[in-house]
This record gives C-alpha cells, sequence and structure tokens, in this order.
C-alpha cells in the first residue's frame, strides 16, 4: 500500500509539473514578443478623433458619412486585434478615470459642429431656399465655352435688404443646438444609478465589516 501510494503521489507530482519544452515554449514566445514593435495608442486615437471630426464637423453635407463610419470601424475592430496579438507588444496596463485630453477634444468638435452644419445648410446647399425663397435670389450664368449645349449654372445670393435676418436666424440656430447640448448632458448621468447603488451598498458592508472587527478586537 505505501508503494501503491508513492507510485501515485509521483505521479500526481510529474502532471502537475510543467514540462522543460513547455516552458521553453512559453521563454520563445516571450522573447519573440519582446522583439516586436511597441503599440502606440496615439495613432488610434487620432485616427478615431479625425473620424469623429469628418462625421460630425460635416453631417450635413454628407449624411451617409456615420454609416461609411460604422462599416469602416467594424473592420477596424479586427485589423486592431491583429495588431495588438502579432505584430504589436502586449501594452501595459494601465488605470486611468476618462480619455483625459481627448475628451476635451472630442468636446470642441461636438461644439464646433453645430456652427460648421449651420453654416453649410444656410450658404452652401440650398436647403435652407426650399423653406425661405424670399431670402434669396437666384443668378443664371450661360456656359457654353465647350461649344456643346448650353448649361445653366445658378448661383445663389442673399437679398441684400434680408441677409442680416438670414445671418441671426443661423447663427440662433446655432445657440439652440448648443444649448440642447448642454440639456442633455445635464440631464444624463455621467454614472448609471445601477451602478451607484452598487457602489453604496459596497461601501457600506465595508463600513459594517470594520465595525465588526472593531468591536471583536
Amino acid at each position: 500500500d505505501i508503494n501503491i501510494n508513492n507510485n501515485n503521489n509521483s505521479v500526481a507530482l510529474k502532471q502537475q509539473k510543467p514540462s522543460n519544452t513547455a516552458v521553453e515554449r512559453k521563454e520563445m514566445s516571450l522573447k519573440e514578443e519582446a522583439e516586436l514593435d511597441e503599440y502606440e495608442q496615439f495613432d488610434d486615437y487620432m485616427e478615431i478623433v479625425i473620424q469623429f471630426g469628418y462625421v460630425t464637423l460635416f453631417a450635413l453635407a454628407y449624411p451617409l458619412a456615420s454609416l461609411v463610419s460604422l462599416v469602416a470601424n467594424s473592420i477596424e475592430i479586427r485589423s486592431d486585434c491583429f495588431k495588438l496579438t502579432y505584430l504589436c507588444r502586449r501594452p501595459r496596463c494601465m488605470r486611468s478615470d476618462g480619455l483625459n485630453m481627448w475628451k476635451h477634444l472630442l468636446g470642441a468638435i461636438v461644439r464646433l459642429s453645430a456652427l460648421t452644419n449651420c453654416l453649410i445648410f444656410g450658404f452652401t446647399s440650398g436647403q435652407l431656399k426650399e423653406w425661405m425663397p424670399s431670402f434669396y435670389e437666384s443668378e443664371s450664368n450661360n456656359n457654353n465655352s465647350s461649344g456643346e449645349a448650353d448649361g445653366e449654372v445658378q448661383h445663389l445670393r442673399f437679398r441684400s435688404e434680408k441677409a442680416w435676418v438670414l445671418i441671426f436666424l443661423l447663427f440662433a440656430l446655432e445657440r439652440l443646438l448648443l444649448y440642447m447640448g448642454m440639456i442633455i448632458r445635464s440631464t444624463i448621468p455621467r454614472v448609471p444609478e445601477d451602478i451607484m447603488n452598487e457602489l453604496e451598498r459596497k461601501h457600506f458592508l465595508m463600513e459594517e465589516e470594520t465595525k465588526r472587527f472593531e468591536r471583536n478586537r
């Protein structure tokens, strides 16, 4: 019986102890990973911020940009996974309470997008003319320089007596969008209610455990 138990213990120790080949493979993988390029998160952040700027600043000029960015980001996620797995060293884990400077940059882009879209809406798109045609006057120029069929090119221009009213309306619309954004931001809490309840519960349990420990001392 003693011999059988010793044999069983030796077999169990051999199973628990990793083989030399497994350790060598792990060391080789670590050496190979150490030779890879270091991961630079600045480039990925900048890429997303530039894309966000195109989508928001010129949303009225190209409304399908959000859909295109959604498809591009779905592909970008898989390509970044491949890059982090095979092409770059494993990034160091660092705790952070937010996006730091990127959060302020994204907020500035959102606020600026209200102005750019209002200017596109009023000055270049011609959409406002369909709603307020009395504020505009159109000029048509014949373009027959190529010798082919005549083509008319229409240029939109504000009526001189109503231009200031239209500019006032555009900037009022821009301010209205900013105020709406501020209201939405103030009404939505930064931390969801269920998470706040869970944090308060954990804090209460920790205080109770501390009081119980002090009583038992």
